[in-house]
């Protein structure tokens, strides 16, 4: 097959990029290609109706493999991708045996998010019945003051279940900017909050417990640009303050997580994953951590 489609395209002549220009124009009729045809965006830049070979002639990132700085084409590289539900709990055991059929249909990671008024261990150990933190990614979202205590109770609820805490992953969303962001109030003492809740992280490792919740700047109308720029902005925040405060970089980076929102525009959409995931890495490695 593949000998037969080389025969089939050395019939065609290669043609140039002012031959092709060359056939737009006439086709146009004397109406403006950069009026036409070229795109411009919201971001401030304009795309063209074409590409080919010679415009991503250099780029480094064409030939980045996933798992490799910096990180283009994902930090992994296994391709195991999570199907994420998430739940509100008003009632812990409806929660319950809804993750428990949401499971047995094919989700693999689980989005509780529960009022900060009702974590205790009680619920936790209720909501979580029957649910291996081995085989699930556990996700929660709580009120900030509570996410310590969620860290603690999870740490122990799954020592008590004899499960392997290097093996549990998920995370806990403790969003020092969410109340100056959403609410327009100050928050004075977040690093001294975030550095409490970081350091009681380090009892689950594969949990990530420090949040850039971009998808307000997504849902408050945003572009994709402005998104990404506040978001990487945010993430930098919270690894310079929390290293002035004496706190490795390493261990600050690996427990941040991007939650960023999604629109419709599929190809600039994933230009921005792109972007972020790159973009992120150059900020960690210029606080030289010991690992990237």
């Amino acid at each position: 097959m593949a000998e037969l489609k080389e025969k089939l395209f050395s019939e065609f002549a290669p043609v140039s990029t002012e031959e092709w220009m060359a056939k737009i124009t006439a086709d146009l009729k004397g109406v403006p290609f950069e009026k036409k045809l070229v795109w411009k965006t919201g971001e401030g830049f304009n795309v063209n109706p074409f590409y080919r070979a010679e415009d991503i002639e250099g780029l480094k990132t064409t030939e980045s493999l996933p798992g490799e700085f910096p990180y283009v084409r994902g930090t992994k590289k296994d391709n195991d991708w999570k199907v994420r539900q998430n739940i509100e709990v008003t009632c812990f055991k409806g929660a319950n045996e809804k993750a428990l059929d949401i499971l047995n249909k094919g989700v693999t990671s689980l989005g509780f998010i529960i009022k900060g008024s009702d974590v205790n261990a009680e619920n936790i150990a209720t909501l979580l019945d029957g649910i291996c933190p081995e085989c699930v990614e556990l996700n929660f979202n709580t009120c900030n003051c509570k996410a310590e205590m969620l860290i603690g109770i999870l740490a122990d609820y799954f020592k008590g279940k004899g499960a392997d805490l290097e093996k549990c992953k998920g995370s806990v969303n403790y969003d020092p900017f969410k109340k100056p962001l959403v609410k327009g109030k100050e928050n004075e003492n977040w690093v001294e909050a975030a550095a409490a809740v970081l350091k009681a992280g380090a009892a689950l490792p594969g949990y990530k417990v420090l949040a850039v919740n971009a998808f307000y700047f997504n849902n408050a109308g945003a572009y994709i640009s402005q998104e990404l720029g506040y978001a990487l902005a945010w993430g930098n925040e919270l690894l310079a303050k929390l290293t002035e405060a004496s706190l490795d970089a390493t261990e600050v980076a690996k427990k941040i997580k991007f939650n960023f929102g999604i629109s419709s525009n599929y190809f600039m959409e994933i230009a921005k994953f792109r972007a972020a995931r790159w973009l992120w890495a150059e900020i960690v490695a210029a606080y030289n951590p010991a690992c990237q």
